[in-house]
């Protein structure tokens, strides 16, 4: 790997993060940053599970908690859990510069995609918020990255690596798990003509980082119906696998999902303020988002292409099973994508204006002042 690259995404990184530092203890800390701060607080005291429970039905994953509680450890406040959720903000930032230098070989590409993501409204907001709603992205956007690395140059190290991070997804946010999971499936199935044997080792790896949660499970049966139960698949459906079928199915199920996932692509919510809050989305990624789907369909990189995608139309699938709407919280892992996708729209106006400038460049074919009109009149 070139070195250029890493530099210039540590520095978009870094920029990003004094921007997400810049007023971070401001806001009132929230209920629900409230909620990790204790949890933080009473591992200090020697508690340690896999998940923590906050009260009756409602449980926490572990990395947000953990993250909170080491920024304490090293001299941190209540804004522990914010400060960790900005550097992971700067990471996103970082990453999608990398993510799309990859795709197009323009730095300057990526640059403007890190640039829309580090100004997107919603992703700033979320980085500055000491909950765990940031926490997938990075590992979603490790796993494209090496995703794309492994099919570029077919590497063994890059397909583990791609796994690991969907794999750490498990412990990291409710929706992650699942999405996980998904995003997982989507891999095999484009990489499905690759090397079956290095497809099964990273598959191996992928379910490896699930082996904590099941050993959790084992231990504490009575904390999954509040935790995976309820994020994953319900104890029942996991028994009776046929009876969960059936509910997944079932026609008022999927129309109140449906509707809650295509609430959420709502432009006019996504892309346009109302009075009492900023619209998540910068309005001017709107069309360079639709560019980049259409550069992505046609002129990007056949795999690519398909799972930058597919990726973002998956990502908030799972959002939709938790019954509230315009669930920003639970699918941020799309943001990135999107200003990946508002990057790829600016490198196709790039390439439409490089190529109309060599059309208007391009010299004649032949000379004219020799040119007599009789030549080419028929003959009698």
């Amino acid at each position: 790997m070139r070195l250029k690259p890493i530099v210039a995404a540590c520095a978009l990184g870094a920029i990003t993060l004094l921007l997400y530092a810049f007023r971070l203890t401001a806001p009132p800390v929230t209920p629900d940053e409230l909620a990790f701060n204790a949890r933080a607080q009473s591992i200090r005291a020697g508690s340690t599970p896999l998940f923590f429970q906050v009260q009756g039905e409602h449980w926490l994953q572990p990395a947000a908690v953990y993250a909170n509680a080491a920024f304490r450890a090293a001299g941190g406040d209540d804004v522990s859990g914010r400060v960790a959720s900005a550097i992971l903000g700067a990471t996103d930032v970082a990453l999608v510069f990398l993510i799309a230098q990859l795709m197009t070989g323009r730095a300057w590409i990526g640059i403007i995609a890190a640039v829309i993501l580090m100004l997107t409204p919603a992703h700033w907001s979320l980085a500055q918020r000491g909950t765990d709603a940031i926490y997938p992205a990075p590992l979603i956007l490790l796993w494209l990255w090496n995703l794309l690395r492994f099919f570029k140059w077919d590497s063994m190290r890059s397909l583990g690596a791609a796994a690991a991070s969907l794999g750490l997804c498990a412990y990291v946010h409710p929706a992650a798990p699942l999405t996980a999971a998904f995003l997982w499936t989507l891999t095999l199935i484009v990489a499905r003509r690759r090397d079956r044997v290095r497809l099964m080792l990273s598959t191996l790896t992928f379910a490896a980082a699930w082996v904590p949660a099941a050993w959790w499970f084992f231990r504490h049966p009575d904390t999954y119906a509040d935790t995976f139960g309820r994020w994953v698949i319900l104890a029942a459906h996991a028994r009776n696998p046929i009876a969960g079928f059936q509910a997944l199915i079932n026609p008022n199920t999927l129309g109140t999902r449906a509707s809650l996932y295509w609430g959420f692509w709502d432009p006019s919510w996504l892309f346009f303020s109302a009075d009492d809050a900023a619209a998540p989305l910068l309005l001017v990624a709107l069309p360079l988002i639709v560019l980049g789907v259409i550069r992505c369909a046609r002129h990007v990189e056949r795999d690519a292409g398909i799972v930058v995608i597919a990726s973002a139309a998956i990502i908030p699938v799972v959002g939709s099973t938790f019954g509230v709407p315009y669930y920003m919280g639970d699918a941020a892992a799309v943001l990135p994508l999107l200003a990946l996708l508002a990057g790829l729209g600016v490198d196709w106006l790039a390439d439409l204006l490089l190529r109309r400038r060599a059309l208007e460049n391009h010299e004649d074919a032949g000379s004219a002042e020799r040119w007599d009109a009789d030549h080419l009149m028929p003959r009698s």
